[in-house]
């Protein structure tokens, strides 16, 4: 690709905003009739450009620039005028523009277009290619929320419906409820005895009981408003819903933590520990490289999908996601995807083999006793119906059961007991803590891959193969240091997905910059 700047500038300078003007807009141009179409031609907004306010946007999330902030960067930075294409007599606008746009672009599903935008532009300049491998890992996001202990939770939501509710009948209409709950107490709330929250928590749940029940009376309306809705919501979730209400032992999974963010969920993983955290997951796609860079070279690997999802979502359910979105965003269908072994499991091994798509990847070591052998550690031969244990027997009995209730499928294998009896390594093989006289086996009807992949991950080759997915983790650390994906600025899901693409796209750009200069010092 042949690109070269009017100026010996470093890259971080003015590069990316060259190539904003240069390809980035013009590509955003080509995409006005979407942004166009968010706008009613009647009433709506035409006085401010829909492309100019989308580049702010990224060039704010490139920055990481507040919206005054931004607006002020339009008007005195030189570097801004240059890739917006402002005149010198453009008055700017209001910075409240810009939250208006961000949800008008969350409301029409729009909120990929900026990377859309990007990737076009890349695919045009013939940077980036059409087919090729690609690199799936996740991290999760920290909610712009405070934590909030159960009785903090259901309190707040009381507030936030209580100051709802206030408009039908004024403070003395949802006494002495409005009193109650009008002052938030954290500090106190969070150091008192476990008698005493629970007796909070009795109480709030009555008092809930009651404000749903005077709300309910007001109309549909009303019992259809938002706040009235969360309220019920958390009251399913926090207590036992009877007469005398009774606080439920453990929180449903996907519960409210906080009513500001409600769509903000707590998850864990192992990383982070028991204590887990409370916001929202991404996935990160992006473009494997041929070959390894030289010391001190850009990648020139391209992040092609970014999925924001609630926290609990499960990597194992989200690769058919992430390809999805890379696909809409005009890629191919990838050959290759490189993951680790979250993504991965027998089933999933035996889908990609009937649709041609191989995943690179470890597999999960079966569950077994660290004193007893695995079911990785016998030889399995499902089209013999067979299987030699690590002894060098051979299975006597194959029995394959299906599960109406679950519908799972699986095989059965024993040994004949006047085998395992004098067998030496019968400890290993059969737990002493039962009463069986004999060794069996239970594996899923995909077993077989999960064999193969075991067995081909304790190659040399393979396991360094399996290493080109670990660059995606330097993304992941880009995209939090540099763009701020770890401690989200906004709140909800939507607004937090559009948060992300711009996020993707801002260091798309960069890179693109930093590797087109890159090229250049090398010709010269």
């Amino acid at each position: 690709m042949e690109y070269t700047f009017d100026f010996c500038s470093p890259p971080d300078a003015m590069g990316p905003y060259v190539l904003y003007r240069d390809q980035i807009r013009p590509a955003l141009e080509r995409e006005r009739a979407a942004l166009d179409a968010m706008y009613d031609p009647e009433i709506g907004r035409p006085e401010t450009d829909p492309v100019l306010v989308m580049g702010i946007c990224l060039l704010q999330i490139m920055e990481r620039l507040a919206d005054r902030a931004a607006i002020r960067a339009c008007l005195f930075d030189v570097r801004w005028r240059l890739a917006l294409g402002l005149a010198a007599d453009w008055a700017g606008l209001d910075a409240s523009s810009l939250c208006h746009f961000r949800k008008r672009l969350c409301e029409h599903g729009q909120a990929s277009l900026v990377l859309d935008a990007g990737l076009a532009a890349m695919r045009k300049a013939g940077y980036l290619k059409m087919r090729g491998a690609v690199r799936i890992d996740s991290t999760h996001m920290l909610g712009l929320v405070a934590a909030m202990s159960r009785l903090e939770c259901v309190r707040e939501t009381l507030r936030l419906t209580l100051e709802f509710l206030r408009a039908f009948g004024g403070e003395a209409a949802w006494e002495p409820w409005f009193s109650r709950y009008a002052d938030q107490e954290p500090e106190e709330l969070r150091h008192r005895s476990a008698e005493r929250t629970r007796a909070g928590m009795t109480q709030a749940g009555l008092d809930t009981q009651a404000v749903l029940a005077k709300a309910d009376a007001l109309g549909d309306a009303v019992r259809a408003a938002e706040p009235v809705q969360l309220l019920r919501r958390v009251y399913d979730e926090q207590f036992v819903v009877s007469d005398t209400v009774a606080v439920r032992p453990v929180s449903a999974a996907g519960a409210v933590q906080n009513p500001h963010d409600p769509e903000a969920q707590w998850s864990t993983k192992n990383s982070l520990g028991k204590a887990g955290w409370v916001g929202y997951k991404l996935q990160v796609c992006e473009t494997v490289p041929e070959g390894t860079c030289a010391k001190g070279e850009p990648t020139p690997a391209v992040i092609t999908a970014v999925v924001t999802q609630p926290a609990t979502a499960s990597d194992f359910t989200s690769m058919d996601e992430v390809l999805e979105q890379h696909v809409q965003l005009g890629q191919e269908k990838p050959q290759t995807v490189h993951v680790d072994a979250g993504y991965i499991s027998a089933a999933k091994l035996a889908e990609a083999e009937q649709d041609r798509l191989e995943i690179c990847g470890p597999i999960p070591a079966p569950p077994h006793g660290a004193d007893r052998f695995g079911s990785d550690d016998f030889d399995v031969d499902l089209d013999r119906r067979q299987t030699i244990c690590p002894a060098g027997l051979t299975s006597a009995r194959c029995s394959f059961i299906r599960e109406a209730y679950s519908s799972r499928s699986f095989y059965y294998f024993e040994w004949a007991p006047s085998a395992c009896e004098p067998c030496a390594i019968r400890q290993q093989c059969i737990s002493s803590r039962t009463k069986q006289t004999f060794r069996s086996l239970q594996v899923n009807e995909h077993y077989m891959h999960a064999q193969r992949r075991r067995r081909l991950c304790r190659t040399p080759d393979y396991r360094k193969r399996m290493q080109r997915r670990n660059g995606v983790e330097g993304t992941i650390s880009e995209l939090k240091r540099a763009y701020g994906i770890r401690r989200l600025r906004y709140r909800g899901l939507a607004k937090n997905g559009l948060l992300s693409c711009l996020a993707a796209a801002a260091c798309n750009l960069r890179r693109w910059s930093a590797r087109i200069h890159w090229l250049n010092r090398r010709k010269a």
